[in-house]
């Protein structure tokens, strides 16, 4: 197969004057302010530099505040937009060269948060269309007409900016509840005065700014819009009043870009699409919103594979396709499909580990610090090279090529056999089950995993395409490292589900072999323990037909789990009716009840059908396969070193495989 497949997806098409190369866009990531600081400014120029090379028609780079007293949402460096020199001109000015290097269209994203600003520490209160207190108590001033103009020139004068440090054009931020949004939305927006009520009135502000930033970039170069489709709530914007707009625009900007929801309510809103959202949500919008407008369209949400891109454009709901957290976990999206590579393509899960969450929004799992941010956002738990100092490509070959025997034929285990091999080592992978996977084999069953398993089987397919050496069915041991004589021992022996000293918990059965039954004929579940996997577990039970009960000691569920993924986890256990009984440690287990207790001593016991237990993993010893293995380079890697998730997995097996020179 090759872009023949994709004949829509790889046709050209014009934006302004300038020519796409194909119709993929990599969306606005990576906070363009973090290149003014030396610890990530390099880190950031490759993310962006990567998904060029790549292929992507155009690259984005993400949101740049306007200004540094109303419009900044994160603490990053300041700049000066009026001074078109000096080192932070240069650091923008490196972006668009990076992106140019191969070929790709060069765009900055500019954007003001208006209310949803948090203030710094100094600063004066948020602006926006009215007055308000924000729910974290924050005073909201009503913008004035001297606002209005002074953000419409900012806006202008950071576009000027951009256009003299090299890029083709600017991308607004018009969505996710910004400042384009609180104009436009019926909701948010109740002025009484000429910029409120009709939407005429409501889009007057937003069209002024596009109109001031026309007239000083002039007509060669490109304007992009980004905006919610809908906003996702009561009584706000809609997509009928979105494409009005859009027609609105025409004449004054270049293209849109259809998002949808909010940014302080990102996933009941859709704003990030998780895993339990159907890929390309946003595309029955974006049709309608074509509708309206003579505009090229773009959308995001959701597109991990050339075949949806590929039909999205076919059947005419967009003009282009943008993708965001998919050219995060492969950057060479393009390139693959291009090349008949695409079952190549490592397609996104929608984990949430890139970005976890924004600090200033209550998610705690980054810390609110702008280097942090920039080195812990994109780092993806499919593509262990978005979590290392230096690429692949940078690393010198090794001395020689080594004989390595990796035991273990997991995620961290395959992994570790793909890099070693990339390397040019000779690979032996050893796993004593008859299938590639390890823990992995449970989302062959589980409803919600259909990425991940893509994901697995794609990791199995890429060692059985090598020279790799794998022996299945064989329990690893010192006699069997010493008959191998390797050079190098890689350990990826897992781990396996604990069992703490509670009455009757062996009449209860582990949560993973929940995925190892053909059919559970029992209705009431309990499931003791309520972290990841005891979640997950739960959810794919309620999705079967079953009533799910999770007791879980902690005072919350899923504790484990990262911020925006657990709360979209958390949300489709509500919607599938899983009851949680949190702050309640397990005391005894029959084989229809259990037994628990709150902190204070008082007790329940519950009744049930069926009693599954995950209370946590323990990693297996590695002992006696290291003293076997002698004087050689040893390496554990995955949940043997310690229980976690597939992104620890991934990175370790990486570093593992690499560091074998």
């Amino acid at each position: 197969m090759s872009s023949s497949n994709f004949q829509n997806l790889f046709k050209p098409f014009q934006v302004n004057k300038v020519i796409y190369k194909n119709r993929i866009v990599s969306a606005p990531m990576t906070f363009s302010l973090s290149a003014l600081d030396p610890q990530v400014a390099e880190k950031s120029y490759r993310k962006v530099e990567s998904r060029a090379k790549g292929g992507a028609a155009a690259v984005i780079v993400g949101e740049t505040d306007i200004n540094f007293t109303d419009a900044d949402r994160l603490p990053f460096p300041n700049v000066d937009f009026t001074v078109c020199e000096g080192k932070s001109f240069d650091a923008f000015a490196e972006y668009a060269n990076r992106i140019h290097k191969y070929g790709a269209v060069a765009i900055c994203e500019l954007s003001h948060a208006g209310s949803e600003k948090i203030p710094f520490k100094g600063q004066k209160n948020p602006i926006g269309p009215v007055a308000f207190t924000t729910s974290k108590g924050i005073r909201v001033e009503a913008m004035t007409q001297d606002d209005m103009d002074r953000v419409a020139n900012e806006f202008a004068i950071a576009a000027k900016f951009m256009q003299k440090a090299g890029f083709d054009g600017i991308l607004i931020h018009g969505g996710h509840g910004f400042l384009f949004t609180q104009f436009l939305s019926p909701r948010l927006n109740t002025r009484i005065d000429m910029y409120g009520g009709t939407l005429a009135n409501r889009a007057k502000f937003p069209l002024a700014i596009l109109k001031k930033i026309r007239e000083i970039t002039g007509k060669g170069f490109i304007i992009d819009v980004r905006l919610s489709a809908a906003e996702g709530v009561s009584g706000g914007g809609t997509v009928e009043e979105t494409g009005k707009f859009c027609h609105m625009m025409e004449g004054i900007v270049d293209s849109v870009h259809i998002s949808t929801g909010l940014y302080t309510d990102p996933i009941v809103t859709h704003q990030f699409s998780s895993m339990f959202v159907e890929h390309g949500c946003n595309a029955a919008d974006s049709a309608i919103i074509k509708q309206y407008t003579s505009l090229p369209v773009g959308v995001v949400g959701g597109i991990n594979s050339p075949e949806m891109a590929e039909k999205i454009i076919a059947e005419g709901k967009a003009d282009y396709v943008i993708l965001g957290r998919q050219m995060i976990a492969d950057p060479e999206f393009v390139n693959k499909a291009a090349s008949g590579r695409e079952h190549e393509i490592r397609r996104c899960v929608r984990c949430f580990n890139c970005f976890p969450g924004s600090p200033e929004e209550g998610y705690t799992d980054i810390p609110y610090d702008g280097v942090t941010l920039s080195k812990k956002v994109g780092v993806c738990a499919i593509n262990p090279e978005t979590d290392t100092e230096v690429m692949f490509s940078e690393i010198g070959k090794p001395e020689k090529s080594r004989k390595v025997l990796i035991i273990g034929g997991g995620p961290a285990g395959m992994q570790a056999a793909i890099t070693a091999c990339n390397r040019g080592h000779k690979v032996t992978l050893v796993d004593e089950h008859t299938a590639l996977g390890g823990v992995l084999n449970f989302t062959d069953i589980d409803v919600d995993k259909e990425d991940l398993r893509a994901f697995k089987n794609l990791l199995a397919a890429e060692v059985q395409k090598r020279n790799i050496e794998v022996i299945y069915g064989k329990k690893a041991n010192g006699e069997l490292i010493k008959q191998q004589r390797p050079e190098a021992l890689i350990l990826a022996i897992g781990a396996t589900q604990s069992m703490p000293p509670i009455k009757g918990l062996n009449t209860a059965a582990q949560a993973l072999e929940i995925f190892n039954q053909k059919e559970i004929k029992e209705k009431q579940i309990i499931m003791i323990g309520g972290g990841l996997v005891g979640c997950e577990a739960g959810l794919h039970l309620a999705k079967s037909g079953h009533k799910v009960t999770i007791i879980e000691m902690l005072e919350k569920v899923a504790k484990d789990s990262f911020g925006m993924y657990r709360e979209a986890l958390v949300h489709e256990m509500d919607k599938y009716e899983i009851s949680t009984l949190t702050g309640h440690h397990c005391m005894e287990i029959t084989s229809n009840s259990v037994r628990c207790a709150d902190e204070l001593g008082n007790e329940k016991t519950l009744a049930a059908d069926r009693i599954f237990y995950a209370l946590g993993m323990k990693s297996n010893k590695t002992d006696e396969l290291k003293s076997a293995a002698g004087n050689i380079p040893v390496f554990e890697i995955g949940d043997c070193i310690h229980p976690g998730k597939v992104d620890a997995a991934l990175k370790t097996a990486y570093l593992a495989a690499m560091n074998i020179m």
